[in-house]
């Protein structure tokens, strides 16, 4: 892919993103299994726990990709319940629908959600914030179609603090695009991703955009010294 393809880290333009994302559909779960060291696993089990989603629930996966958290969600909420996994990319969808077919998959916006409100328990969405330019506005809309006393869980990158922050930098910027290349013939779209890890504010922050949206306990915890940061929140009852 040219690299004037690729988004802009900090606003993201969605034609471009969704190119981007369609170019490495087919090697995306490969490349971050090797990548995280196979630790993206575990980071879904516990979103998928935090949604506390219980049987016969309704789930809805925001920027689902190939769907590896809406399948745990239906793990959870069984045959008696339902979960509906929007992606603006088709190339991503094409793959969830083959892999998960218990799951409905659709094109959707995140910045404009087509379902209607107050209809879902619990709302997720794993790595896909950071590539939204309209933050608030998604962030509202998941509060929208959450049913009164429903969670929101968002699972997205982070920075690690002390003595990890150099390490970890220097990993995203030399090892990441190349396992890229290797993997893909290409190393645009992870430099574009690591350029977005770095430019995303902190939890901190994004737990303010979260108490903004209207979301009432609100909370995060890091994991894997910090790479990663699990955002939760629920709407009032």
């Amino acid at each position: 892919m040219p690299e004037e393809a690729l988004p802009t880290a900090g606003r993201p333009e969605a034609p471009a993103v969704r190119a981007m994302f369609g170019g490495i559909a087919g090697r995306y779960d490969l490349l971050n299994a090797v990548l995280s060291l196979g630790e993206d696993r575990r980071w879904r089990r516990r979103a998928a726990q935090l949604t506390r989603l219980p049987r016969g629930g309704r789930a809805l996966d925001v920027c689902t990709g190939t769907g590896a958290l809406a399948r745990l969600l239906w793990r959870r909420v069984g045959p008696t319940g339902a979960v509906l996994g929007l992606d603006i990319t088709e190339e991503m969808l094409s793959l969830a629908a083959r892999a998960v077919p218990e799951v409905e998959f659709r094109v959707g916006d995140a910045l404009e959600l087509p379902v209607a409100e107050r209809s879902f328990d619990a709302v997720t969405m794993a790595f896909g914030l950071r590539n939204i330019a309209d933050h608030d506005r998604a962030l509202r809309q998941a509060w929208r179609v959450l049913r009164p006393g429903g969670r929101v869980v968002i699972l997205e990158f982070s920075i690690p603090r002390g003595l990890m922050q150099p390490l970890y930098r220097q990993y995203s910027r030399l090892v990441i695009p190349q396992m890229a290349m290797l993997l893909l013939g290409r190393s645009g779209a992870y430099r574009y991703l690591t350029s977005s890890i770095s430019s995303f504010p902190g939890p901190d922050v994004v737990a303010g955009w979260l108490r903004d949206a209207g979301f009432e306990r609100v909370s995060y915890q890091r994991m894997t010294l910090g790479i990663v940061a699990l955002h939760t929140g629920r709407r009032p009852a």
